[in-house]
């Protein structure tokens, strides 16, 4: 079937008019995949607009899909973001994480730097905002003000003719149902959501997940904490510190009850911490990725650690569904010690309770039935740190963007083979990095080797979904078959 939209101002052959007189102060026009069928195509239908009323001025990456026609406002490295209007289309060098919570007040974004796995694209993609990153010299090829079409599934940046003649034809057609009419068949595999920011909860309300299997700590704390680094509330504001996160995880743990909600305790990397106030106080790395961030960090000061396992328990006390997640764990001992803390802290008192860690440092293919031992429960593969740790290619490198690839062989063989030890060793395998989100190959090949869970972002669930049937299917029919 043909792919179906949902506008936020509709258009219709009947009310069709000038696509400017659209963009005043109180209007966008966003141009998304509707979701309640499963779609037949990877990329939705370009708005048809005459090539005489557009201008291809950017390409880039395209890091959050959807189209959006809006007035462009452009921000300097710095500068303040005041008041938003509704269509706004923001153009920046790159996001501060102060700036990084206005992206669900625009209608697109386009940013000079950042990669498929920056902050600025997860939010975007989470919150549905179209985006184009590492488009070279945004700031100095649009101006405020510019009527801008940003296509996020094509990478591309068009600056419109502002002509009364000139008309958007935009591909339109009523969604005949809704997610909860489909009919849909039942998963052996589970399908879950990697989320961060509380507003996504009504988006995801209505769509077939099994839990959240990954809430991202560091991207939850940044609002949470009013845009202060963590470790400004360690001394003299612990408790609200506590309280805060508490109060912010329990929306999650709330929404999905009875369903399981991994948190993945904060992963603060330098080059993104010090954005934040008092975050220059941090050391600067030569190689942030590769330094004192992850359970390392935890090891050499669990301090900040311990208060987010405080905020866990209390969480704990009214929802026994919140499970943890370690973030990037180097060794066994690392594992070991946090487990240590976890205990002491309360939260294995429940047994529903998992402690699982993030299979993303490459020495996990061949330490696994060590850190079982040492009492992991489960993993979650991420992909975007597996990947370019085995591949050499900087995950946050626009240029190295063509090297960063999930699909390579070497990639695919360390996934099949963790999934496959984590059979043997009898607990569940989960993945969650963009990978799967954006691939439904890599989907059906998943499922082949017998994933138990499968994470990725909102707005590809249910391709996802579609792609998890088909695979299943697949198996059944060859089972038989056989």
């Amino acid at each position: 079937c043909p792919p179906q939209f949902y506008l936020t101002q509709l258009i219709t052959p009947a009310t069709r008019q000038p696509y400017h007189s659209l963009l005043d102060s109180s209007a966008q026009v966003t141009v998304k995949p509707d979701r309640a069928v499963p779609p037949d195509s990877a990329l939705a239908a370009e708005p048809s607009i005459a090539a005489d009323d557009r201008l291809l001025l950017l390409t880039g990456l395209a890091a959050a899909p959807g189209q959006a026609i809006g007035k462009a406002r452009v921000i300097g490295l710095g500068e303040a973001i005041d008041t938003l209007l509704p269509g706004t289309i923001l153009i920046a060098e790159m996001l501060s994480p102060h700036w990084l919570l206005s992206i669900k007040q625009t209608a697109g974004l386009v940013l000079e730097q950042g990669s498929m796995t920056s902050h600025s694209a997860l939010i975007a993609r989470e919150v549905g905002v179209p985006a184009v990153l590492a488009a070279t010299r945004a700031t100095q090829q649009i101006q405020t003000g510019e009527l801008i079409l940003v296509d996020g599934d094509r990478g591309s940046v068009y600056r419109l003719a502002e002509q009364s003649q000139a008309e958007a034809t935009l591909p339109v057609t009523l969604p005949t149902e809704t997610p909860r009419s489909v009919h849909r068949p039942p998963l052996l595999t589970k399908l879950m959501v990697n989320l961060s920011q509380p507003q996504t909860l009504e988006v995801i309300a209505a769509l077939p997940i099994d839990g959240i299997g990954l809430l991202r700590g560091e991207l939850l704390a940044i609002a949470a904490l009013d845009y202060q680094h963590p470790l400004q509330w360690v001394h003299g504001r612990s408790a609200a510190l506590v309280e805060r996160l508490a109060r912010r995880i329990s929306q999650f743990a709330a929404a999905l009850a009875p369903r399981p909600v991994f948190y993945r305790s904060l992963d603060l990397r330098s080059h993104e911490a010090r954005g934040l106030t008092g975050g220059d106080a941090v050391p600067i790395e030569v190689n942030p990725t590769l330094g004192l961030h992850g359970t390392f960090s935890y090891c050499l000061d669990p301090t900040l650690f311990d208060l987010e396992l405080a905020a866990l328990a209390q969480v704990q006390a009214t929802y026994t569904n919140i499970h943890l997640l370690l973030p990037f764990v180097r060794t066994v001992e690392e594992f070991a010690f946090c487990r240590e803390r976890v205990q002491a802290a309360g939260l294995t008192r429940y047994s529903q309770f998992q402690l699982w860690i993030m299979a993303e440092v490459p020495s996990v293919l061949f330490l696994l039935p060590d850190y079982v031992s040492a009492g992991v429960q489960g993993i979650a593969i991420g992909t975007n740190d597996l990947t370019q740790l085995l591949l050499g290619a900087d995950r946050d490198h626009a240029l190295l963007a063509s090297r960063f690839e999930a699909r390579h062989p070497a990639v695919k063989a360390a996934i099949a083979r963790l999934i496959e030890q984590a059979i043997q060793l009898g607990i569940p395998c989960s993945i969650c990095g963009h990978a799967p989100s954006q691939d439904p190959e890599l989907v059906a090949d998943l499922v082949r080797w017998g994933i138990t869970s499968i994470s990725v972002d909102p707005g590809a669930v249910e391709a996802t979904y579609w792609a998890i049937a088909q695979a299943e299917q697949q198996l059944l029919l060859g089972t038989v078959r056989d």
